[in-house]
């Protein structure tokens, strides 16, 4: 289902590229915002046509909503620890790319920070460049923010915390993870 969400904001996204250059002549501008943009264009007035156009984007944003909140609930259900850590999107992310919490519980804390980077790290192996200092894990809230050469030691702590909450999700066991959220931040702090 995660995978069905991803395509179906790149579905949006194209959609509202073909819109956007045919209703900028009507002066109908776009903001930041598509779903909010298909509903200035379903309360324009245009004719039948055009508004089934702005009635089709507007029912794509209603089912990504939906999608988006089922997603939510199963993960919050799933690895509730993991999300109340790392929250639903990335513990998406995680799971999508492993295949399952029984694979995730197996990797180390070093595996986790730089999974998604797979390609830098083969080319570490291979060529001796850099090895990455994070993966799917820079989309932590916060991380990409700090300086490049800090964001390696932040990445370790979230990874490190991270391993332990999978396992509390996996063996269904509880933990005080309120304590990690303000060590990483605590982290994170020293490190600006």
């Amino acid at each position: 289902m995660y995978s069905v969400r991803k395509e179906i904001d790149s579905i949006i996204n194209i959609y509202l590229e073909k819109l956007v250059s045919i209703y900028t002549l009507l002066d109908i501008k776009y903001s930041n915002d598509p779903c909010l943009y298909f509903s200035r264009l379903k309360n324009a007035g245009l004719n039948e046509v055009d508004g089934r156009a702005a009635e089709m984007g507007s029912s794509l944003c209603a089912f990504r909503a939906y999608l988006d909140t089922y997603l939510r609930n199963e993960i919050e259900d799933y690895m509730p620890s993991t999300v109340h850590l790392i929250g639903p999107g990335l513990s998406l992310d995680f799971l999508l790319k492993a295949g399952s919490l029984k694979n995730l519980v197996k990797y180390p804390s070093g595996t986790l920070q730089i999974l998604g980077a797979e390609k830098a790290f083969f080319n570490h192996m291979r060529k001796g460049t850099p090895p990455p200092k994070h993966g799917i894990i820079f989309n932590y809230p916060g991380l990409s923010a700090l300086p490049p050469n800090k964001r390696g030691k932040v990445a370790r702590t979230i990874a490190n915390k991270m391993a332990i909450t999978l396992k509390m999700d996996y063996f269904k066991t509880g933990g005080n993870i309120d304590s990690m959220i303000s060590e990483i931040k605590n982290r994170m702090s020293d490190q600006v």
